[in-house]
């Protein structure tokens, strides 16, 4: 018979888990253990409801930076992306937050397995997420690089086992599952999983970047070996490190050689490599200049990031901090990665179309609203014409935007632009937030395609 103490807890690890699966995403569920009491109920591999509106608003985004150098591309990311509750990773969180009481370890990864992740790498792809971290190790006993977090428990297992004992309560667990030791994927696992969402036909246009997050530094026979493993999954989707940086190329040039995925990393061990053999992995990253918290930001429309103020344009920075989301991309922020990224958050990287919008198809094009936000308005209305210097465009980075408020208000395509600017759009948001300002508050006809005509 269960003892007072255990139907406590018991009930307290209830409370936790809804509380923590209530605010979490829609999806089909699964439960994994640890042992008799640990348990979690997470989302299914590949089952998470998508925002729809944010999916395709995203999608919309990309779209229009195709033809832009990849510098101002925009990446949204997660942290310790492949360290997820869906593969079994910190599913004891619950039981240990009610036996301390509820303490809260969604804020931190003290749990040893750096869970940072609720949902799967798929799940978060299929959200928008384009930028992945990786966390790896060399495991000397399968001889071969895995994914996990810790080689020990951060957090004493020894406490939670005597909590237990003190508390009269039976725990039967297996404490190395809070380690490298007992929880890990397979390196060509998570790299498969990957690969087999970008094969996908609906994804077959799009760009992912993954970041090795190297624990500890391998020898030139392993990283020949993880090399190969690299190579054998992805084949000629990756933009080896060897063929330089391809920050000057536009995702166009890039799809054209059907080149869609590069991995870079920290550690300088990937540069090294057996004779016969090419550097893969880009060493350093390539934001290696700014990796920033939201201290390290100014907002718009300064943007410096620790004090740099010639970053846009010239190279790719990353915030490891989600709090932050809609001024980092108000600021044209390439990277921002975020922990237990969920299907609602994606929202936040949107800066394009109003809620609900587009919405109109017959006889309407696109229009910034005063709020910065774009909709689909009737093309016979009234309304000023954006332009952009035309130097600025060639360049990439529509930051010179000229509004005549004092001229007519026009249909879509009738507003005339000055000499050496045209009509256009905004590619990022940056650019969005210069041309707002421009605009001084009025509703403004915008270049770009109306995507519920491109059916």
């Amino acid at each position: 018979m269960w003892s007072k103490g255990i139907l406590l807890l018991n009930a307290l690890v209830t409370l936790a888990a809804a509380f923590h699966t209530d605010h979490r995403a829609s999806c089909e569920r699964e439960v994994k253990c640890n042992g008799n009491l640990m348990c979690a109920d997470v989302c299914k591999k590949g089952t998470v409801e998508v925002d729809s509106w944010a999916v395709k608003s995203l999608n919309y985004q990309r779209q229009l930076q195709r033809s832009d150098k990849l510098v101002y591309f925009e990446l949204p990311g997660t942290h310790n992306s492949a360290i997820t509750e869906a593969d079994g990773f910190g599913i004891e969180k619950y039981f240990v937050s009610a036996l301390f009481d509820g303490r809260d370890f969604d804020q931190s990864d003290d749990l040893g397995e750096g869970l940072c992740q609720y949902l799967s790498v798929t799940d978060q792809l299929r959200m928008g997420v384009r930028h992945l971290e990786i966390d790896i190790w060399w495991d000397p006993l399968l001889k071969d690089v895995v994914v996990c977090h810790s080689p020990v428990p951060l957090y004493p297992v020894g406490n939670i086992s005597r909590t237990a004992e003190a508390k009269n309560i039976t725990l039967e667990w297996n404490p190395l599952k809070m380690s490298c030791v007992g929880t890990k994927r397979h390196f060509s696992d998570v790299l498969s999983e990957v690969r087999d969402w970008m094969i996908q036909p609906e994804n077959s246009q799009e760009f992912v970047i993954l970041y090795f997050d190297t624990k500890f530094y391998l020898s030139p026979e392993q990283v020949t070996q993880a090399n190969k493993e690299i190579r054998d999954v992805f084949g000629e989707m990756l933009w080896p490190a060897s063929q330089g940086s391809p920050l000057g190329y536009s995702l166009e040039q890039l799809l054209a050689n059907k080149q869609r995925l590069l991995i870079e990393n920290m550690k300088e061990c990937w540069t090294k490599f057996e004779e016969g053999d090419s550097q893969v992995v880009f060493f350093p990253v390539l934001w290696n200049d700014h990796q920033f918290s939201a201290d390290g930001m100014t907002e718009f429309p300064a943007c410096t990031v620790e004090g740099d103020t010639n970053w846009y344009g010239s190279k790719w920075v990353r915030a490891l901090d989600g709090s932050f989301i809609e001024a980092a991309t108000r600021c044209g922020v390439q990277i921002v990665s975020k922990d237990y990224m969920n299907p609602d958050d994606m929202k936040l990287f949107v800066w394009s179309w109003d809620q609900q919008e587009p919405k109109l198809a017959t006889d309407a094009c696109v229009a910034m609203l005063p709020s910065g936000r774009w909709a689909t308005l009737p093309c016979s209305e009234q309304h000023f014409t954006a332009c952009v210097s035309t130097a600025s465009k060639q360049a990439g980075d529509y930051r010179n935007w000229v509004v005549d408020v004092n001229g007519p208000k026009t249909a879509w395509g009738q507003g005339t632009c000055p000499e050496g600017y045209e009509f256009a759009a905004p590619h990022n948001g940056f650019a969005n937030n210069l041309l707002l300002l421009a605009g001084l508050g009025q509703t403004l006809w915008l270049n770009a395609p109306n995507p519920l005509l491109q059916k």
